[in-house]
């Protein structure tokens, strides 16, 4: 088991180091900068290049990222040339926003996709496997912003249930918190609860026809007990790895959301930086989203090993 997460922490490192390089190149090839902000409307070259010297930009691209990179090891992402904070105490400042908003559509999303699934499963060829199936294509050919919009309209605008954006501290008022994060949490949850409805349905009715079922049938198990205790085990792998992915899909798409509900997260945050064309905030920004996208993925790789005992022995083989 050792060797298989050593392993998994080398090849996380490597591709953090790879998208590293990557941010960094787009963010300084894609034309205007941070001196073009600060510069002002029509600056002479003499302003330009004072400008580029101090915040470091007439330095060789290889020499600036070898010191972003140095410095981010250190827990130093610089500090933002609009702004004049540092990134770090930026991005802190609006990241449990924004992760209290995806850990909350990803139960959403697992919850009810799970059950939704296993409904339709235990349905299929039924009016109700038809009708879920219709429900989800539909819900995953519309972005979520759409289904914030419509939410607003409804349930803020019309029935004045909830309230139109912003955010309340769950640390002050926990049930006013919840109000504000209902509407924003749903809206994102949507195409993943469709999406895992639809990979829990053909997992658990690729399951239904294996022969273990068959058999377990006959020794008079309950579907119940048989469900719960084999099938659903079974069926997590694929239904584990999406989850990881969505997560993922969620914080990128938690931009859009934030922007649409007046959420003061991260994806807010990143916005602003890259309309001010501050390029150290927005590389910062990006690192996180990526770091804990790969973190959530590489805890659902080693957690594979809980639900299916082939994964946990190859591990174990391997050490």
């Amino acid at each position: 088991m050792l060797p298989y997460l050593l392993n998994r922490l080398m090849q996380t490192l490597v591709v953090i180091v790879m998208v590293s390089v990557v941010v960094f190149l787009i963010m300084h090839l894609v034309p205007g900068d941070a001196v073009t902000v600060l510069a002002g409307p029509d600056p002479t070259p003499e302003v330009v290049a004072a400008l580029e010297r101090k915040l470091g930009l007439d330095q060789p691209l290889p020499v600036q990222y070898v010191k972003w990179a140095t410095a981010a090891l250190q827990g130093d992402l610089g500090t933002s040339h609009i702004i004049g904070r540092p990134v770090e105490e930026l991005i802190t400042s609006r990241l449990a926003a924004t992760l209290e908003l995806a850990i909350a559509a990803i139960l959403i999303a697992s919850t009810f996709g799970v059950f939704v699934g296993m409904v339709a499963a235990q349905n299929q060829g039924r009016w109700i496997d038809g009708t879920i199936t219709v429900v989800n294509s539909f819900v995953l050919s519309i972005p979520n912003f759409w289904f914030g919009i419509l939410g607003i309209l409804c349930f803020a605008v019309w029935l004045g249930w909830l309230p139109s954006g912003g955010r309340k501290s769950f640390s002050d008022e926990p049930l006013n918190a919840l109000r504000y994060l209902v509407m924003p949490a749903v809206a994102l949850s949507l195409d993943s609860i469709a999406m895992i409805a639809r990979l829990v349905r053909a997992s658990v009715l690729d399951e239904l026809s294996r022969d273990y079922v068959t058999v377990a049938r006959a020794k008079g198990l309950g579907p119940r007990w048989l469900m719960r205790h084999h099938i659903l085990r079974n069926a997590a792998i694929p239904v584990l790895t999406v989850l990881g992915l969505r997560f993922g899909q969620m914080l990128s798409g938690a931009i859009l959301i934030e922007a649409v509900f007046n959420w003061p997260g991260l994806g807010r945050l990143t916005i602003e930086a890259i309309k001010n064309r501050d390029i150290v905030l927005v590389q910062g920004a990006l690192m996180y989203f990526v770091v804990i996208y790969i973190l959530v993925n590489l805890l659902i790789d080693l957690s594979y090993g809980l639900f299916d005992p082939r994964v946990r022995g190859s591990v174990g083989g391997k050490s």
